[in-house]
């Protein structure tokens, strides 16, 4: 395993790097945790104007995990993360990554909010957002039906310019 760098770099993905995407989004375990798509699905995502995809990792661009904005930029709500995840968790990574998105995504000049909706039974994620500086919005109930047929709530969570400018945790 390679060394985790203290701070991650982040780039636009190539389509080259989609099985990259998509066998993280696999890993065992994170079924419970988020959603996964096909290889069409996510050329087809990554091809629509209001749609970013990132990969973090070290400065040779080995990467360590990716998120997904959509819709990036959008006037009224920001840009919501649509998925996150990192190939090595419980290491740290995803802090990292987050804090390297935001600073990606707030050098735009209009974007002045980043949001998520994360499964109310991900505490590690939470915990993760919480300590860069995202606060809980609201709940979504009973939102998400997951493979097994039981549906569960999903939690709001932002972060504004000015509060991650003003020193958001990083």
């Amino acid at each position: 395993m390679n060394k985790i760098p203290s701070k991650l770099h982040v780039w636009a993905m190539s389509a080259g790097e989609i099985p990259f995407v998509m066998a993280t989004e696999r890993l065992p375990g994170y079924e419970r945790l988020t959603a996964r798509w096909s290889s069409d699905q996510h050329r087809a995502a990554s091809a629509r104007q209001d749609t970013r995809y990132l990969l973090g990792g070290d400065e040779a661009h080995q990467p360590l995990g990716f998120v997904i904005l959509q819709p990036f930029g959008d006037v009224h709500e920001g840009t919501k993360i649509k998925r996150i995840a990192v190939a090595q968790p419980n290491q740290g990574i995803g802090r990292r990554l987050l804090a390297a998105t935001f600073e990606w995504v707030f050098r735009e000049p209009d974007v002045d909010r980043i949001w998520l909706d994360v499964f109310a039974h991900n505490t590690r994620a939470i915990a993760a957002y919480q300590a860069v500086g995202m606060t809980v919005d609201g709940t979504l109930r009973r939102a998400y039906v997951m493979p097994d047929g039981r549906r569960v709530d999903r939690l709001m969570m932002s972060i504004l310019r000015d509060e991650w400018i003003s020193g958001g945790a990083r």
